[in-house]
């Protein structure tokens, strides 16, 4: 395949109408539809100028098209950087138009879940104001002294996780869970509570909150659009793939806390699928399980709850 028939192919992916794809070339370029006719057949060529429209149409990268057949090179493109409420609004804004290209239907997700994936915050709860918070306590240097109770999220970031819970919802998700995966939540329950930065009634609705998020979990193995699965020595990355139509779209391999790098060159991209579908083949999947297997899963999880749940009342005996 040369490079206008990658640049073509790529801007045909990008679509999500229905409507003629000829016209649809036609439309960007500003050009009949014979003349885009003979660009989509490869009889004539297209010019550095319309590639770029097309590029930009589609939301893809020509550099990645042109790094296609080196199979040591790969051309991504990262998050912003997040060091800021205003930061975080803009990365939350990129990722839902990166979900958003994907369209709603045939896409399927698969996430390794380092921690309890982020979307899974993105909700009316109050663990999901404690995790930007803590996000950006990690990441805002001005951020640092900000006390929780003094923490709210904006009508911007609020209506950003809404937006991005909903795009998610549409996919067919698959996680790569190990006993791990909740426990930086509860150090960071933990970690805030002993600084002084967090307030014991606060921490024990956060603990409610976390088992109410991974039952839901449970709950949610019985539709086939959702599924875990158990890797018992794989650690995590926090990297994930999506699919559409069976084909691979895209790839996102973590850079930082919350940022990544977006791939869509085929190379990367079959790095990523055969990383995923080797750690799925060793890994359990919690849908097609046994109840006492799936039991036992989410029983160990739910001892680790409990047992900051446990900690969360001696430290109030003790405080005086």
């Amino acid at each position: 395949m040369n490079k206008q028939e990658l640049v073509i192919t790529r801007f045909r992916e990008s679509l999500t109408e229905s409507s003629s794809f000829i016209q649809q070339v036609a439309d960007v370029l500003e050009i009949s539809y014979d003349a885009a006719y003979r660009r989509i057949q490869g009889k004539a060529k297209l010019s550095i100028e319309e590639a770029m429209q097309l590029a930009q149409k589609g939301q893809f990268s020509l550099d990645n098209i042109l790094v296609e057949d080196l199979k040591l090179s790969a051309l991504g493109e990262a998050t912003p950087h997040v060091n800021s409420i205003k930061s975080m609004e803009i990365y939350l804004a990129e990722t839902i138009q990166n979900l958003s290209q994907l369209g709603k239907d045939g896409v399927r997700f698969e996430y390794s879940a380092k921690d309890i994936p982020v979307y899974h915050h993105f909700d009316a709860s109050e663990l999901s104001r404690f995790k930007m918070y803590v996000w950006l306590q990690l990441m805002d240097p001005n951020f640092t002294e900000t006390r929780y109770e003094n923490f709210h999220l904006s009508l911007e970031l609020k209506t950003y996780m809404k937006e991005i819970n909903k795009l998610i919802s549409r996919f067919e998700v698959c996680e790569i869970w190990n006993d791990t995966t909740v426990s930086s939540s509860l150090k960071q329950v933990d970690y805030f509570l002993t600084a002084g930065l967090l307030p014991l009634s606060d921490a024990k609705i956060l603990c409610q909150d976390i088992m109410k998020l991974v039952k839901q979990r449970q709950k949610d193995l019985a539709s086939d659009r959702y599924d875990i699965h158990y890797h018992e020595l794989l650690i995590m990355t926090n990297n994930s793939i999506t699919y559409k139509h069976g084909q691979p779209a895209a790839g996102f391999v973590t850079m930082t806390m919350l940022g990544y790098i977006k791939f869509t060159a085929s190379n990367m991209l079959g790095r990523i699928q055969g990383y995923f579908k080797h750690q799925l083949k060793q890994s359990t999947s919690l849908s097609k399980a046994s109840t006492k297997e799936r039991a036992r899963f989410f029983n160990k999880i739910e001892q680790k709850i409990n047992a900051l749940e446990q900690s969360l009342e001696r430290y109030e005996l003790l405080d005086f």
